[in-house]
C-alpha cells in the first residue's frame, strides 16, 4: 500500500505538467454578480392547431385563428411572427384505434411568436389568447430591452468580485495579486478539474430568465434574476 502511494506521488508532477497549467504561481478565483430586474417586454410562443377529416377545412380554421391573433394585437405595442402551416401526424385518441391506419390523420399547425413591448397590455392580450380555441403548447418568457447594457454591468461586477476573492486568498499567506493572465465567462473547467478545485457550491452558470411552467399563471409578470459568473487567473506577486 505504501509503495502504491509513493508511486502515485511520484507521478503527480508529471500529471500536473501534462495538464497545461501556468508555469508561474497563480490564483484561480471565481466571481459572481446578480441583479433582480423588472422586465419591460414579454414573449409568447404557441401553436395554432386544427383537425378535420377534410384537410382544407382545418387549413381554413388555422388561417382564421391567425387572423384573430393579429386582430388582438392590432392596437397593442406588440408584433407577431406566424409561421407557415405544417402537417403533423395526429395521435389517435381512441383506445381501440388500429395501430397502422390505412389513411393517417394529420393536424394542421402554425407556430406563433409574439413580442409584447408594453407590459401594461400583457394581461388583456393573454386573456384574449387563452380564451381562443385551437391554441396549445403555450409558453411565455420575459426580458429587458436594455439587456446588453445589463450584461456589461453584471460582467464588470463579477470581475470585481473575483478580484476581491483573489486578494483575500493572497493576503491570507502574505502575498499580493498581480496581473490578470486569463479570464472566462463561466467556469474554467479543465483547469478546475486539473488542480482539484471543483467547488462544492456551484453557482448557477447561466443568466436565468423565468419561463412558463405548465401550472404557471400566464397572466402574472415575474421579476427576473440575472446572474453572471467569471473565472480569472491572477499572477501571485
Amino acid at each position: 500500500m505504501l509503495k502504491s502511494l509513493v508511486f502515485a506521488a511520484a507521478l503527480l508532477p508529471c500529471l500536473v505538467h501534462a495538464s497545461g497549467l501556468p508555469a508561474y504561481p497563480f490564483i484561480h478565483a471565481t466571481g459572481e454578480a446578480f441583479v433582480m430586474v423588472v422586465p419591460d417586454l414579454g414573449e409568447i410562443d404557441f401553436d395554432i392547431s386544427a383537425f378535420d377529416a377534410d384537410p382544407a377545412v382545418a387549413v381554413a380554421l388555422v388561417a382564421e385563428r391567425a387572423q384573430q391573433v393579429r386582430a388582438v394585437l392590432a392596437d397593442a405595442d406588440a408584433s407577431a411572427e406566424i409561421h407557415n402551416m405544417r402537417k403533423e401526424m395526429r395521435k389517435s385518441e381512441r383506445a381501440d384505434a388500429p395501430a397502422a391506419p390505412a389513411a393517417p390523420d394529420y393536424d394542421i399547425r402554425s407556430s406563433v411568436h409574439i413580442v409584447v413591448r408594453d407590459l401594461g397590455q400583457w394581461r388583456p392580450i393573454m386573456q384574449a389568447l387563452l380564451a381562443m380555441p385551437n391554441i396549445d403548447h403555450m409558453a411565455t418568457s420575459f426580458g429587458r430591452s436594455d439587456r446588453l447594457a445589463a450584461e456589461q454591468e453584471l460582467t464588470a461586477a463579477a470581475v470585481k468580485d473575483a478580484q476581491r476573492r483573489a486578494e483575500g486568498m493572497a493576503g491570507g499567506f502574505g502575498k499580493k495579486v498581480g496581473a490578470v493572465t486569463a479570464i472566462s465567462a463561466g467556469q474554467l473547467r479543465n483547469l478546475t478539474h486539473a488542480v482539484g478545485l471543483m467547488p462544492g457550491d456551484l453557482y448557477a452558470r447561466n443568466r436565468s430568465v423565468d419561463t412558463a411552467r405548465a401550472d404557471q399563471d400566464f397572466l402574472a409578470i415575474g421579476v427576473l434574476r440575472w446572474t453572471q459568473t467569471v473565472d480569472m487567473i491572477f499572477r501571485i506577486k
